[in-house]
């Protein structure tokens, strides 16, 4: 039986706009096929309609929304706070054929900013892999290992490399945390992240001063059509936010949240 986290990842897939289209232009084919043509042209038709509302810049324009549910500060008019927890799923870990891990985001780069500018004595890596391994470090640890080739002293870096999802890097984090004292932390995740982030640590007991890392809809100057035109980028927003909007109601379902 697969546990709660490799349902939470599969199960969404099938509600995905790319998915759900997929699935009902299969069933269309499958009832022209089968001599049922209107109702299989109909299924096409609105495989169709999901497939340009989802790559519209309506996707764009929700997912922008949502990733700005927290104000962007920067570095130096952040507050300070008792530590800096930064989020797990930045990093690539340096599965074949990488030979090394890999920076995807900007979550890493933009603690050692905070720890740069004194905001924060201490940094927490919060991440392990969701999946087991074989041969392979927690991707916290590879983590750890880029802020010390960036210049951040061994013993101000602190591991939990056992989590798999934002409930459980939340949990974890406030026995460490807890443990030495520290209740107010930056927390660093990236925009569209940062609302469910917040909720369920402040919900494990933490004041949280959110810090997001990344933005990624941003006012781009570009020729109008292009702004209006659907894309496979507007399509994996649509599939991000759902994702996220999914994610809400289900840890406040589960009490996770507020």
């Amino acid at each position: 039986m697969p546990d709660w986290i490799t349902l939470s990842k599969f199960l969404p897939q099938l509600i995905y706009p790319f998915s759900f289209a997929l699935l009902l232009l299969l069933l269309g084919i499958g009832f022209i096929l089968f001599g049922r043509r209107w109702k299989g042209l109909l299924a096409v038709f609105i495989s169709f309609v999901i497939l340009v509302v989802a790559g519209s810049p309506i996707s764009k324009s929700l997912y922008a929304k949502h990733e700005r549910s927290f104000p962007v500060t920067p570095v130096e008019s952040s507050p300070q706070g008792g530590a800096i927890v930064v989020l797990g799923g930045d990093m690539g870990i340096p599965s074949a054929p990488r030979v090394t891990s890999q920076l995807n985001g900007n979550r890493l780069i933009h603690a050692y900013r905070l720890y740069q500018a004194g905001k924060a004595p201490v940094i927490l890596i919060s991440g392990g892999n969701v999946f087991p391994q074989e041969g392979l470090e927690p991707e916290a640890v590879y983590s750890r290992q880029l802020l010390e080739e960036l210049g951040v002293p061994s013993d101000a870096i602190l591991l939990e490399s056992d989590s798999r999802n934002t409930r459980e890097n939340a949990v974890r984090t406030r026995k460490i945390l807890g443990a030495i004292g520290i209740d107010q932390i930056l927390l660093v995740t990236n925009g569209f992240h940062m609302k469910r982030a917040v909720l369920t640590f402040e919900k494990s007991g933490f004041d949280v001063i959110p810090s997001p890392s990344g933005i990624l809809v941003v006012d781009y100057a570009q020729p109008r059509f292009l702004d209006w035109w659907p894309s496979l980028g507007n399509l994996k927003k649509a599939q991000i936010l759902i994702h996220e909007k999914i994610g809400l109601m289900v840890y406040r379902i589960r009490g996770w949240t507020d």
